[in-house]
């Protein structure tokens, strides 16, 4: 599970161990829905990716057979030309590359670990460079022992301040519209000024300055990318920085291991004020009893926000 997804469960779990009643067969609902969703989209991913592939590898044992033609016209035998594509793909894997007298950087500058680094404690792991010695994979254990709990309780940290803004729009949202809208109505509106914050300022500009940077890469191919990694899915196929020919190389690994640290501060709190609907907190559907979650459900609809609520013009930290 992603670093966010822990920090915002592990609380709300820890209030609510003693009370998980009646609540067996949702959890044997929500896996069956968890099984037909995981089903959806494997038919769905083959349905759409597999032509592709079956074309790439078409393309490829054509292109394979022709070498093998010409190398066996030289004499070469067969067993040796094998061993010449394991090694071409075991290099190409380990991402040494060399095109006549040009090679391609060592991957482990100080840049490129550094931003290594960064997608280790923040749970990303993109997984397209990793240790290959003991040594790195014993020490790769240690640091993450370490450092991903040292990480979570610092975003969290950073997340309860940044809540504090959030509360004072939520206030100003109430203060405008609390006349107009249930409490309920207040945070969805809430939740979607959130949500557009979070769009614009975390996705949007950076895959444009990404795409921008990343001379091959489409603006999809970016906010793909910002996706991706400010969820902690971390697939690897797009990573900043690869192009050798890269300008200021390591300051650009750098520079975007700052952005998903502060990316995913953002994203935990976006979770965080989604969470504070009722509605939204799946955990919470999942763990308490019909009875507390329809007076959850009467709160949202009918409650008021009283002066213990609302400090100063903004919802005060409960």
């Amino acid at each position: 599970m992603g670093l966010e997804m822990f920090s915002l469960h592990t609380k709300v779990m820890n209030g609510m161990e003693g009370r998980m009643r009646e609540s067996n067969m949702r959890i044997l609902v929500g896996l069956g829905v968890a099984v037909v969703y995981l089903l959806v989209g494997a038919i769905v991913f083959v349905r759409i990716e597999y032509p592709l592939e079956k074309i790439e590898r078409e393309t490829y044992l054509e292109y394979q057979n022709q070498w093998r033609e010409r190398l066996l016209q030289l004499d070469i035998d067969e067993t040796e030309i094998d061993k010449l594509f394991i090694n071409i793909r075991e290099a190409a894997l380990n991402g040494i590359w060399m095109d006549r007298n040009l090679t391609s950087d060592p991957n482990w500058t100080f840049g490129q670990a550094f931003f290594f680094a960064g997608t280790l404690i923040s749970t990303v792991g993109y997984g397209r460079v990793s240790p290959r010695t003991e040594h790195g994979k014993l020490f790769t254990i240690l640091y993450c022992v370490i450092g991903i709990p040292l990480t979570l309780a610092l975003l969290s940290a950073i997340v309860a301040r940044m809540r504090e803004p959030s509360h004072r729009l939520r206030g100003l949202l109430n203060q405008r519209l609390g006349h107009l809208f249930t409490v309920n109505h207040i945070r969805l509106i809430h939740v979607g000024v959130v949500l557009a914050a979070l769009l614009i300022f975390v996705f949007a500009i950076p895959a444009w300055i990404f795409s921008s940077i990343e001379t091959e890469w489409t603006y999809l191919d970016a906010f793909y990318y910002c996706f991706v990694s400010l969820t902690t899915i971390g697939l690897g196929d797009f990573e900043p920085g690869d192009d050798p020919n890269q300008s200021f190389r390591g300051l650009y690994k750098i520079g975007a291991t700052v952005y998903l640290m502060g990316g995913l501060c953002c994203m935990m709190l976006f979770l965080a004020t989604l969470y504070d609907i009722p509605q939204f907190n799946l955990t919470a559907f999942f763990v308490k009893n019909d009875e507390e979650m329809r007076f959850n459900e009467d709160e949202g609809k009918y409650g008021t926000l009283d002066s213990n609520t609302v400090e100063n013009g903004y919802y005060a930290q409960q």
